[in-house]
């Protein structure tokens, strides 16, 4: 069929054409008409793409002759509705022939419309040549680069056959204390980050074996450090420039395991204390028992009786253990409080000097009382938590040495105790803090995690029921405010108390107030 025959057979109103071309013409997209499966039009990018240079390499030619088979059906049966169905064929990708032979992939889809009188198929196609997926390509790493960069999560990429370091993310560098400008190129062996031995043997084994680790909890090791902290991290193995390399990802969840821990000890103290408050008021109300029948025995004894001595003696032990489930009671928060405006400084100062004598002659106190406001609290709970920490910090210095006592206000938020105090339930507001501060042995951090519980001591036996610091911890707990002590062995201890600011009596001014 010759080319004037192929013209007649898509012949179209040529001042419509004209119009058509002269809005579709130079459009950056290749346009085609298809009228009875044969091109009727094709644009200049058309033209371009399919590689033809005449009309006769194009015009009145099947579309099936620049399509590979396996898309042929496909088309014919789009074109189809297009053409007599008058519907629109979406948006697809397939492949087309250039008139070289040659195979590329585009973006197409087909709408009917009318030139002239004529229904014909005008079909839009997008070319996605290799520079076309490229510039996709790199869209996509650029995307890719920046959520690396962006991510929170710590995201390492090592070789696999020597550890070496491909790629690594300011986040993995901020949680392993390496340095970003020197990392990558460096072997994972040369950097000072550490797993526990037994960790890193069973991660090790789990990625040779599955290929893969999903949220695999482990200890680590910072560059640099001797602190051992928590981190969640995944693994997943792949192929980065014909190599076999591992993909890391680790989070860092040590607070999130401190606060558990706080949480757990929290819940711990108040089963604690519900059963120490329950206790003691049973055993106050034998006690009582106890103690008056016993003087109703030395009541109806002559005074001269021997036996009375031994009677009196058993009064003496009730009072030491009423004095014990006092203890108890305080520390379960069940024994009332006489809350009301306490002048702080007035009250550690006071109470203070009468417990010197107490401490003997080897312990000097170092006053730095700052100009506080009046705090909410019973001032006779107040001189009980001073009388206990003086007595601890007394033992914890043999030797003698000097007990300082600070007063300070300050404001409490949220974060102010994340990682201190145990009870992680904080009201945000003004408060005094007072610390007594020892310079003796000191404590571990074992010992520190357990040293509010009721009956724990490191005291010698006889010398200590291991209930101070618990009642205090109790009196503080229910006086609204928080207590934590700051300890290192071998440097001493700081036991620092939050009482809640008095508010101001009614009809005072903001300046008085101050």
């Amino acid at each position: 069929m010759s080319q004037n025959d192929r013209s007649q057979l898509v012949a179209l109103p040529a001042e419509s054409l004209a119009s058509y071309d002269a809005v579709f013409g130079e459009l950056p997209v290749m346009v085609a008409l298809v009228r009875n499966g044969r091109f009727a039009y094709l644009n200049r990018a058309g033209q371009r793409g399919m590689g033809v240079t005449s009309s006769d390499q194009w015009l009145g030619l099947q579309l099936e002759q620049f399509l590979p088979a396996d898309e042929v059906p496909l088309v014919r049966s789009r074109l189809s509705a297009v053409t007599e169905s008058h519907t629109i064929a979406p948006l697809r990708m397939a492949r087309m022939r250039r008139v070289d032979g040659t195979l590329f992939d585009v973006e197409t889809m087909s709408v009917p419309i009318l030139i002239g009188d004529v229904n014909v198929a005008q079909c839009i196609a997008r070319d996605l040549t290799p520079s076309t997926r490229q510039h996709a390509l790199a869209q996509a790493d650029e995307q890719f680069a920046t959520a690396f960069r962006a991510s929170p999560d710590g995201i390492v990429i090592v070789r696999a056959r020597d550890l070496t370091i491909v790629n690594a993310n300011p986040a993995w560098c901020t949680l392993t204390g390496s340095d970003l400008a020197t990392i990558e190129g460096r072997s994972l062996r040369e950097l000072g980050v550490a797993l526990k031995p037994d960790e890193q043997h069973d991660l090790l084994t789990r990625i040779e074996r599955d290929g893969r680790v999903r949220d695999v909890a482990l200890q680590y090791r910072k560059e640099g450090s001797t602190e051992w902290r928590w981190a969640v991290v995944s693994v997943e193995t792949l192929i980065v420039d014909g190599e076999r390399s591992v993909l890391a990802i680790a989070r860092d969840v040590t607070e999130d395991r401190m606060l558990q821990a706080r949480l757990r000890q929290s819940q711990k103290m108040d089963a604690v204390g519900q059963l120490a408050g329950g206790i003691a008021h049973d055993f106050n109300n034998l006690l009582t028992v106890i103690r008056a029948n016993t003087e109703l025995v030395i009541g109806d004894l002559p005074i001269a009786e021997p036996v009375q001595d031994d009677l009196h003696s058993i009064i003496q032990a009730c009072d030491r253990a009423a004095a014990l489930t006092r203890q108890l009671l305080a520390f379960s928060r069940t024994q009332s409080l006489d809350m009301r405006p306490v002048d702080l400084n007035d009250a550690l100062h006071t109470a203070g000097h009468m417990m010197a004598r107490m401490l003997g002659p080897g312990i000097a106190f170092q006053w730095r009382l700052g100009e506080v406001p009046p705090v909410l609290a019973d001032r006779g709970q107040v001189e009980q938590i001073l009388m206990n920490l003086l007595v601890n910090a007394r033992d914890a210095m043999p030797e003698g040495g000097v007990i300082e006592l600070e007063t300070a206000v300050e404001s409490v938020t949220h974060e102010t105790f994340s990682e201190q105090v145990t009870g992680i339930s904080v009201e945000p507001g003004g408060y005094v803090r007072w610390t007594v501060t020892d310079h003796g042995h000191g404590m571990s951090p074992e010992t520190r995690a357990r040293v509010f519980e009721p009956f724990f001591t490191t005291k010698e036996q006889g010398r200590g029921t291991g209930l101070g610091l618990a009642t205090v911890y109790g009196i503080v707990k229910q006086s609204q405010g928080y207590i934590w002590l700051d300890s290192s062995l071998g440097v001493g201890t700081s036991v620092h108390v939050y009482l809640p600011v008095a508010p101001p009596a009614r009809g005072t001014s903001p300046d008085q107030a101050r």
